[in-house]
């Protein structure tokens, strides 16, 4: 028996509000459910380190409860927060977004030219024991993030 409910939403640490939800919101489409600013002294406590307050944005794809993806920019973190190395490719350790589509051919000519996206795989048919066809493809959003974005149907048709 699981000692937790299932995962409610991962939240994404990011440099830039505004451009984070151009990229989650205008082109994913994704719809943000609350937008806030967490104040002092919850923003510094629940990070663990001194801030001036914890800018967060939910959002989702439908009305649910869970699968849902969080944005938390912080705001005046003292010390600044690390900057990170974001790999070439796939590295120990990443968590990766899986988030299903009916679009990505619609999609992909615009994730090539979003600024700072990195497409690490183009659309790939992957061959899996389901009745579907899948396929699928890897890229790292304004962030850093990896995505799997998800397509089950007829990809080249």
């Amino acid at each position: 028996m699981a000692l937790v409910a299932p995962v409610s939403r991962t939240t994404i640490f990011v440099r830039d509000m505004a451009r984070a939800k151009a990229f989650y919101c205008d082109l994913l489409g994704l719809t943000a459910m609350l937008e806030n600013v967490i104040p002092n002294p919850g923003a510094s406590q629940i990070l663990g380190q001194p801030c001036e307050g914890l800018h967060i944005c939910i959002l989702r794809a439908a009305d649910t409860t869970i699968g849902n993806i969080g944005l938390a920019a912080v705001i005046g973190a003292d010390p600044p927060l690390e900057e990170r190395k974001i790999p070439d490719g796939v590295a120990l350790g990443d968590a990766c977004l899986v988030i299903r589509t009916d679009h990505l051919r619609e999609l992909l000519p615009k994730l090539r030219v979003f600024p700072g996206v990195r497409i690490l795989s183009e659309p790939t048919h992957l061959v899996l024991p389901i009745p579907d066809e899948v396929w699928e493809m890897f890229l790292r959003d304004p962030d850093g993030t990896m995505i799997n974005l998800s397509y089950h149907g007829a990809y080249n048709r």
